[in-house]
């Protein structure tokens, strides 16, 4: 995908969504200095054009009982089966993420589970693809940062950006 052309209404948009999607086409007017019209054709042109791909829900993940975060870091040996071994993996459902890397990893992997035993299930699942070597878990202790959004705006625009949310909570 080419890189879309924004100006900086557009990103002031992107921004006010991606930190709360149910925000209404008329408070977000309010925050760009737009009609609630201007806005929402904005809107719509920007998910015509791929740049906003979906709307979603955040979720407790300890409201579930899930409670432990682990990062898995996987090498397999790169062979005839390596390519759908490796798909094979990141379509697992208890895979938050999965991400290729280059290095001495072939995949770095994020889940959230609700015990012990759970990510030992998952891990031997991960472990019997033909292709997996090894692999190294890392248990999260605390979440610094997570599900930050997307760094959006223009550089100018960032200090009023954080001083509007810090003032919004």
């Amino acid at each position: 995908m080419m890189t879309a052309q924004l100006d900086d209404i557009d990103r002031q948009i992107l921004d006010l969504l991606q930190r709360d999607a149910r925000m209404t086409n008329a408070a977000i007017a309010t925050e760009v200095g737009l009609t609630a019209p201007s806005v929402f054709e904005r809107i719509r042109k920007l998910e015509q054009r791929g740049v906003i791909c979906g709307y979603t829900i955040k979720i407790d993940p300890a409201a579930l009982g899930k409670t432990m975060t682990a990062f898995i870091r996987v090498t397999a040996a790169f062979d005839e089966k390596y390519d759908a071994g490796l798909a094979a993996i990141s379509q697992d459902a208890d895979i938050l993420e999965c991400y290729g890397v280059a290095g001495e990893d072939c995949l770095i992997i994020k889940t959230v589970v609700c015990d012990p035993g759970e990510l030992n299930a998952l891990l031997n699942r991960i472990r019997g693809h033909v292709s997996v070597q090894h692999s190294v878990t890392m248990i999260a202790l605390r979440a610094l940062k997570e599900n930050a959004p997307l760094n959006v705006l223009p550089k100018a625009e960032q200090p009023a950006a954080a001083k509007r949310a810090r003032t919004k909570q």
